[in-house]
């Protein structure tokens, strides 16, 4: 009962290896999100290293203009020049739970005493332990002395 109850929900079991496994998964996806963006922050700062044309943008994003040209306002547009990235949910790596080691073993022990009770029981009614047999299974038993 002890293997059978730590093999299925103790802290080497596979109740827990299935958390783990489903929180394998789930930290995956987030290294897998976390990579797309690094990807795209690297391609941005590269295009922001050498290509004057995403320069100019990112600064006309800033509010900064060339000299010589000429600002528009239009009303109704939403001028919002804050830069936000997304860099990914934090996610934490949580124990998986599990029964403890001595619930398992405490479990064990009852079955145990519960299963030796019903026995000794049915010897009981059986007659087992009432008078001493002289016949095994239909074959007399005969109390001769040894020569």
């Amino acid at each position: 009962m002890y293997v059978l109850v730590s093999l299925s929900g103790g802290r080497d079991g596979f109740w827990a290896k299935q958390q783990m496994q489903e929180q394998k998964r789930l930290l995956s996806a987030r290294t897998q999100e976390i990579q797309n963006i690094t990807d795209s922050l690297e391609l941005e700062y590269t295009a922001l290293e050498h290509d004057p044309d995403v320069i100019a943008a990112f600064a006309r994003k800033l509010g900064y203009i060339k000299s010589g040209e000429k600002i528009v306002k239009i009303n109704g547009l939403d001028t919002d020049s804050d830069f936000h990235f997304k860099t990914g949910i934090p996610l934490k790596a949580v124990e998986p739970y599990t029964l403890p080691e001595w619930f398992c073993k405490a479990f064990a022990l009852a079955v145990f005493i519960i299963v030796y009770v019903l026995l000794i029981l049915d010897d009981y009614r059986k007659g087992h332990f009432a008078k001493k047999h002289t016949t095994v299974q239909g074959i007399p038993i005969y109390d001769l002395p040894q020569v």
